[in-house]
C-alpha cells in the first residue's frame, strides 16, 4: 500500500509544484485548498503525512494544526508546516500548535522529497510498531492458548496460556496420538486456504487428567516465513457435562424400558386375575340364576306373594352378570392402554336412563323421583359412563332415601374443557370442609351414618375419571343434599362448537 500524503495550500500553483516534486516517488497524493477541506480529508483517509501551508484565509495552518492534534483519530498524523515566515516567533508558534517540522518557501525539490520520505517512513514504522505492540498485548492476554507453528508443526511462539509448548518442539507431543492427524490437517488446510479453519476437537492427557480443546487454525504471513496460528479453547467442562448427560439419558432410557416391562407384566397379571375372579364369580351366579329361572318357570311351586321377590332376585343376577362383564371390559381397556379418546362419540342420555332402572331396583322400598335432562355426547365409552354413574346414582339414592320424597337429578352443562355432567340429590349432604376426603380410599364422612360401604367407591370413580382425561368434584352443605360434577372429554367434532353452545338445562322426568 502506498503512503498517503495530504497537501494543503490555498494557491493552485503551489499545489501543482508540490505535486510535481513528489509525483515520481510512489505516493498517493490528496489535495485541499483550505482548512475545513483539509480536516475532512484527513478524517476520511487518515494520511501518513500532511504538508500544510501556514498562510491561508479563514483558517490558517496553525489553527488547522491545533485542530488535528485535538482529534482522537487523526491527532498523531505527522505535520510539516510550509511557510514563508522565517522568524523565531513563527517557528515557536508552529511547534506550540503541534507541528513536527518546517519547510521554508521557496522549497527545494530534493529537500522536500528527502523530508517527506523520512517522515512518511518513520510514521509507517511507528504505526507498524504500535500495531505489533497491540497484537502482542492481546496475544498474551487472550483467554485461550495461542501457538504459532511452521508447516511441519514445530512451535515458533506460544503465549502464556499455552503451557508445556516449547519453541522448536513439535506441537503434537502435547496431545493424544489420536489428535495428531487432526492437528496436521488443520495446519495444512490453513496453509492451502490462506484463511481460518473451522473448529476441530483434540484431546490431551488421559483418564481424570484428560482435557479437551476446540482448535482453530489461521494462516499468518510473516515475511518469507509461512506460519499457522493455532487457537485452543478449553471445552473440557462442556464435554464432560455432555458425556454425563448422555450417560444419564442412557440410564433413564434403560429404567424406562425396565419399568415398561414391569408395567406390561403387571397389566398382564391384572388381566389374568380379572379373568380368574370373574370366572369364580360367574360360576355361583350361574347356579343362582338357573335355580331362580326354574322357579319363575313354575318347576317349583310358588305362592303369589313370593313371585315379585323371585323376579327381582332374578333381575339382580342379570345386573350382576352385566357388572362382571363391565369389570372385564375395563380391565381390558387398562391392559390395552385405552384412555379418553375424542374419536369416541356416545350419547350419555340413554346410558344414564338404563342405568337408573338398575339402580332403582337396588332400593325396592324407596320411591324416588328421577329428573333426567338431555345429556350431551361425550368422548368416553358407554362402559366407562356406566362405571362412573352407577356409583354416583347409587350414592344419591342411598343418602336421600330417608327423605319423604327422595329426588335425584341428572343434568349437564358445557364448558371449554368438555361437557360437565352432574348428579344432584336432596339427601343428608356433607360439610363442605370435608370435600377433600370424599375421593380418598377408605374414607367415610360423619354424615354417612350407618349406611353400608368401605369408602372405596368414590376413590375408584375418581381414578377412572382422571384416567380418561376428566375431573370430578362435589358441592354440598349438611342437610342440603349434594351435587357431584364430572367433566369428561368431548368428541372432537363437538369440542369446536362447545364454546358457542348454550348451557343445557335439566328437564323433569319421573321414574
Amino acid at each position: 500500500m502506498k503512503p498517503k500524503i495530504l497537501i494543503v495550500d490555498d494557491e493552485p500553483l503551489n499545489l501543482a509544484t508540490l505535486e510535481a516534486f513528489l509525483a515520481g516517488d510512489a505516493y498517493d497524493l490528496l489535495f485541499a485548498e483550505n482548512g475545513p477541506d483539509a480536516l475532512a480529508l484527513a478524517r476520511l483517509h487518515q494520511p501518513d503525512l500532511i504538508l500544510l501551508d501556514v498562510m491561508m484565509p479563514e483558517m490558517d495552518g496553525f489553527t488547522v494544526c491545533r485542530t488535528i492534534r485535538r482529534d482522537a483519530i487523526i491527532g498523531r498524523i505527522p505535520i510539516l508546516l510550509i511557510t514563508a515566515l522565517d522568524d523565531s516567533a513563527s517557528r515557536l508558534e508552529g511547534l506550540d500548535a503541534g507541528a513536527d517540522d518546517f519547510l521554508t518557501k521557496p522549497c527545494r525539490r530534493e529537500e522536500i522529497r528527502a523530508r517527506v520520505r523520512t517522515v512518511a517512513s518513520l510514521n509507517r514504522f511507528r504505526s507498524i510498531a504500535e500495531q505489533r505492540a497491540r497484537f502482542e498485548h492481546l496475544y498474551e492476554l487472550a483467554p485461550g492458548a495461542i501457538v504459532l507453528t511452521d508447516i511441519d508443526g514445530r512451535v515458533v511462539a506460544a503465549n502464556a496460556r499455552a503451557e508445556g509448548h516449547r519453541i522448536g518442539e513439535p506441537i503434537f507431543s502435547q496431545f493424544h496420538p489420536d489428535s495428531t492427524p487432526v492437528l496436521r490437517s488443520a495446519i495444512v488446510d490453513a496453509m492451502l486456504d490462506n484463511s481460518a479453519s473451522a473448529a476441530r476437537e483434540v484431546r490431551a492427557g488421559t483418564g481424570e487428567q484428560e482435557r479437551v480443546f476446540n482448535v482453530r487454525a489461521a494462516f499468518v504471513p510473516e515475511g518469507a516465513s509461512r506460519l499457522v496460528m493455532l487457537v485452543f479453547d478449553d471445552v473440557t467442562a462442556e464435554v464432560q457435562a455432555r458425556r454425563k448427560l448422555e450417560t444419564m439419558n442412557e440410564e433413564l432410557e434403560r429404567q424406562v424400558r425396565a419399568r415398561t416391562r414391569e408395567l406390561e407384566e403387571s397389566n398382564g397379571l391384572l388381566m389374568s386375575y380379572a379373568n380368574f375372579v370373574s370366572h369364580d364369580l360367574r360360576s355361583p351366579l350361574t347356579v343362582i340364576k338357573g335355580y331362580l329361572s326354574l322357579i319363575q318357570e313354575g318347576v317349583v311351586p310358588l305362592n303369589a306373594e313370593a313371585a315379585p321377590l323371585i323376579d327381582r332376585a332374578f333381575q339382580s343376577t342379570l345386573t350382576m352378570q352385566e357388572l362382571i362383564q363391565n369389570i372385564l371390559q375395563l380391565a381390558q381397556d387398562e391392559h390395552d392402554g385405552q384412555r379418553g379418546d375424542a374419536s369416541i362419540c356416545v350419547d350419555a342420555t340413554p346410558v344414564i336412563s338404563r342405568l337408573w332402572m338398575r339402580v332403582r331396583d337396588l332400593f325396592p322400598a324407596v320411591t324416588p323421583r328421577f329428573d333426567l335432562a338431555p345429556l350431551p355426547e361425550v368422548g368416553v365409552s358407554a362402559v366407562v359412563i356406566e362405571r362412573i354413574f352407577y356409583n354416583l346414582l347409587s350414592n344419591a339414592l342411598k343418602y336421600s332415601s330417608a327423605q319423604a320424597e327422595p329426588v335425584v337429578t341428572v343434568g349437564a352443562t358445557l364448558s371449554p374443557e368438555g361437557p360437565v355432567l352432574f348428579v344432584r340429590d336432596n339427601g343428608v349432604g356433607f360439610d363442605a370442609r370435608d370435600s377433600d376426603k370424599l375421593f380418598r380410599e377408605f374414607s367415610r364422612l360423619s354424615t354417612a351414618g350407618t349406611t353400608e360401604g368401605f369408602g372405596l367407591g368414590l376413590s375408584l370413580v375418581a381414578r377412572l375419571v382422571r384416567a380418561h382425561g376428566g375431573r370430578i368434584w362435589a358441592e354440598s352443605a349438611v342437610g342440603a343434599g349434594a351435587t357431584f360434577f364430572v367433566q369428561l372429554p368431548a368428541p372432537r367434532a363437538a369440542s369446536a362448537e362447545s364454546a358457542d353452545t348454550p348451557e343445557l338445562q335439566p328437564v323433569a322426568a319421573t321414574g
